[in-house]
C-alpha cells in the first residue's frame, strides 16, 4: 500500500502544538491603549494636584498607583476624549496599589499575565508621561527585585514623571504590571508593580483607602526607612528614599531622607538639591535647613552655609549644634569677631561644647 506523502505531511503538521505569535508594537498599542486612561486629581478648591495613568482591570474599575490619587478631593478620568468622574475603591497603601470606580466607563478590561514573567522578556509601557496621553515605550525586563514577599519588575522601558499608574504589557498585549516609579541615577531603573498584586487586592489584600491618606502613606515609608537605618543599610535607605520621592514628590520628609541618605553615603553634592526640595515644601523644618547648611559647610560654601543655618536658628533659636556650625562657617570666612560672638554664646549654652569650639576655631 502506497502512502500519500501529502497526507503524511498534513498529519504530522497537525501534531505540532500551536504557539501564539507575538504581536507587533503597533498591534499591542492598538489593543492595549483602549484600556489605558489618564487620571486627573484635584484639591478641594478644584486646583489640579496630580496626574497619572490607570488601567481598566474590571467593569468600571481602574487600577493605578495610590500616590496618583492621594489627597484628591475630586478625580476625573479621560478616555478617548471623554471625561468621567471617579471615586476611590480598593487600596493597598503598603504596595502603592489602588483602584478607582468609574461609572459609565465603556472600555475593555485588560487580560492579566500573573505568572509568565522573566528577565529578558520584551515589554511595552503605555502611559501618560509629562501629561502626554497614551505614549508607548519599548524595553526588556531587566530584573525582578524582591519586595514584600513578591517582586518589583525592573524594566528598561522608559517611565518618567506622569507615567505612574500606566500599564506594562507583554508581547501578546497582556498586562504584567502597573508602572510605578523610576530612579534617575542610572539606566534601566524603571519599576512596575506585578499584575499578581491586582488579583490579591481584589481578593481582599487591602488597606485603608487612599483618599486623604497621606499621613498613613508617609508613616509607612518612614517605618521602612527606619528599619533600613536600624540595620545601617545605607544603600537600602538610599534606594527607599529615591522611591519615596517618586511616590510622594511633594513630601518634605521624603526629600530630607533622600538628602540624609546621600550624606551618609558620602555624596554631599547630591544631597544639596534634595535638601533644597525639602525646605521648598516645608520652610519651617529645622532639620532640613540645618542639614542643608551643614552640607554647604562640608563643601566649603560658607556664604550659603551661613544663610541656611541662620534659617535653622530662626526655627529653633539657641540650638547648640546649629550655633556651633554657624561659628564654623564664620571661621571659614575669616570673620574673627563673629567667631568670638559664637564662642561667647556657646559658653552660656553649653560650656563643654564651647571648649571644643575654642580648640578648633578660636585663636589665642
Amino acid at each position: 500500500m502506497q502512502r500519500n506523502p501529502g497526507v503524511a505531511f498534513l498529519f504530522a503538521a497537525a501534531l505540532v502544538p500551536a504557539v501564539a505569535a507575538a504581536k507587533t508594537p503597533e498591534q499591542i498599542f492598538q489593543q492595549a491603549s483602549q484600556s489605558v486612561i489618564v487620571i486627573h486629581a484635584y484639591d478641594g478648591e478644584g486646583d489640579p494636584i496630580n496626574q497619572g495613568g490607570g488601567v481598566v482591570t474590571g467593569r468600571e474599575l481602574v487600577t493605578t498607583n495610590c500616590h496618583v490619587i492621594e489627597n484628591a478631593m475630586r478625580l476625573d478620568v479621560q478616555h478617548q476624549h471623554q471625561v468621567l468622574s471617579a471615586t476611590p475603591a480598593e487600596a493597598n497603601l503598603d504596595r502603592d496599589l489602588c483602584q478607582i470606580r468609574v461609572p459609565q466607563l465603556n472600555a475593555p478590561r485588560v487580560m492579566l499575565n500573573t505568572s509568565r514573567v522573566r528577565v529578558g522578556q520584551r515589554v511595552y509601557a503605555i502611559g501618560a508621561p509629562e501629561g502626554l496621553e497614551l505614549t508607548l515605550t519599548e524595553g526588556l525586563i531587566s530584573s525582578l527585585r524582591e519586595f514584600d514577599g513578591s517582586q518589583f519588575i525592573q524594566t528598561s522601558a522608559a517611565i518618567s514623571q506622569g507615567s505612574s499608574g500606566g500599564g506594562l504589557f507583554d508581547t501578546e498585549g497582556r498586562l504584567i504590571g502597573i508602572t510605578a516609579f523610576f530612579v534617575g541615577e542610572g539606566p534601566n531603573l524603571n519599576f512596575a508593580l506585578p499584575a499578581a498584586w491586582i488579583v490579591e487586592l481584589e481578593r481582599g489584600g487591602r488597606a485603608k483607602a487612599a483618599g486623604g491618606g497621606q499621613d498613613t502613606l508617609e508613616a509607612r515609608w518612614i517605618r521602612r526607612i527606619g528599619e533600613a537605618r536600624a540595620k545601617k543599610d545605607w544603600s537600602g535607605v538610599l534606594s527607599l528614599s529615591q522611591q519615596w520621592v517618586r511616590v510622594m514628590p511633594r513630601s518634605a520628609r521624603a526629600w530630607q531622607e533622600l538628602g540624609d541618605a546621600y550624606t551618609a553615603t558620602n555624596r554631599p553634592r547630591r544631597a544639596i538639591p534634595a535638601y533644597q526640595q525639602a525646605v521648598r515644601y516645608d520652610g519651617d523644618s529645622f532639620d532640613a535647613w540645618h542639614n542643608l547648611g551643614w552640607t554647604y559647610l562640608a563643601l566649603n560654601q560658607y556664604d550659603r552655609a551661613i544663610e541656611a543655618i541662620q534659617e535653622a536658628l530662626r526655627i529653633k533659636p539657641g540650638d547648640t549644634r546649629a550655633v556651633f556650625n554657624l561659628g564654623a562657617a564664620y571661621h571659614g570666612q575669616g570673620l574673627r569677631e563673629k567667631v568670638q560672638e559664637i564662642h561667647a554664646q556657646l559658653r552660656n549654652l553649653d560650656p563643654a561644647l564651647a571648649g571644643q569650639f575654642a580648640k578648633k576655631y578660636v585663636k589665642p
